[in-house]
């Protein structure tokens, strides 16, 4: 195998570990786990974009990840009562636990940037 392409298959390898929310393709991610302890990280880009936007879940429990990409981002959910995640800054990470008794869409924003949102939809 040439080296480039040996480099470009350990980049690929290495990339597929260490996350416990798979990524997700095409803007929409979803939960892993069972629905007493779902949970999934979403990212913060320095393109002021949540990736994914939206996040498939179920009823029940879920702990939610923030993780930075460089400039600060926070995370606050529209729907009173529903904890957010503080402003996190650098490449640093921060979670919050949700609990969902019902099917839905709830819209989550970043106040740093306007326009920053997306979304977890829960389903029963």
């Amino acid at each position: 195998m040439r080296p480039a392409a040996l480099l470009t298959c350990l980049a690929l390898v290495a990339g597929c570990g260490g996350s416990h929310a798979p990524k997700a393709a095409g803007g929409v991610g979803t939960t892993v786990g069972p629905a007493t302890a779902q949970v999934f990280t979403i990212h913060g880009n320095d393109r002021q974009q949540f990736l994914p936007q939206t996040v498939q879940a179920r009823v029940g429990r879920l702990t939610l990840t923030l993780q930075n990409g460089g400039v600060p981002h926070n995370l606050t959910f529209r729907t009173q009562g529903l904890p957010g995640i503080g402003t996190v800054s650098g490449a640093a990470t921060k979670s919050t636990t949700l609990t969902f008794t019902a099917p839905g869409s709830y819209t989550f924003v970043c106040t740093i940037h306007p326009g920053m949102e997306g979304k977890v939809v829960v389903s029963g």
